[in-house]
């Protein structure tokens, strides 16, 4: 079985995810961490990140890993438990400079795909997963949520991990990112035409896994 989760920042897929792959006993894949792990090297090797042919070398040439854990994949990048490091500001708000140019994305899509074969059924989450990446997946679902909730969790999750949070300039952020993902000429963020929608403004992560429990029981 395979499900993708589509939808803008902040709108809870990596948690939707990740609580339904559990729920479900199947695989949960990080699609997202593949373009930050390549922004985390970028910036650790102070590449000129406008360089697309220098990122996409960049992408092709590393050792990236990624190992199944309890609560997900961890990616190792040479080594090195980056699984935190990922998540950091600075890498969120450049990971658009490998998320937009075609030959950099190509590798990455062509990565997930082995990783989605190696896993067999998988729930994974992203912008493009179901209108480009697993176009054959069983269910598609696009959640989204009000841009100031999704600021407020944005906020939250930083907070969580040590980080100055302002939830204004998160907002900003998020909108700026919005923009740019539904912009890109190359795998923009879309809703798939036959993907089921769920809003999770308002709701809680046990009232959102529930619609989804619901939209695999529904197509099963």
């Amino acid at each position: 079985m395979i499900i993708t989760i589509d939808g803008p920042a902040g709108s809870g897929k990596s948690t939707a995810a990740r609580g339904l792959a559990r729920a479900l006993g199947i695989a949960y894949l990080d699609t997202g961490a593949t373009y930050r792990v390549v922004t985390l090297a970028a910036l650790e090797r102070g590449l000129d990140l406008a360089d697309a042919d220098a990122l996409a070398q960049l992408a092709r040439g590393l050792d990236v890993q990624f190992v199944p854990a309890p609560e997900g994949l961890r990616v190792l990048l040479e080594g090195r438990d980056v699984s935190d490091a990922i998540r950091r500001r600075d890498v969120t708000e450049n990971s658009r400079y490998v998320a937009s140019p075609a030959n950099v994305r190509a590798v990455l899509v062509d990565l997930q795909r082995r990783l989605g074969a190696e896993l067999g059924s998988f729930v994974t989450e992203g912008r493009d997963q179901g209108s480009v990446v697993f176009p054959q997946a069983d269910l598609k679902v696009y959640l989204d949520a009000d841009p100031a909730q999704r600021a407020l969790r944005r906020a939250a999750e930083m907070t969580a991990r040590g980080e100055a949070a302002d939830v204004q300039g998160v907002l900003a952020d998020i909108l700026k990112r919005d923009a740019s993902d539904a912009g890109r000429q190359t795998g923009p963020l879309c809703r798939p035409a036959d993907a089921v929608v769920v809003d999770t403004t308002g709701k809680s992560i046990d009232e959102t896994l529930a619609a989804l429990r619901a939209a695999v029981e529904a197509r099963a």
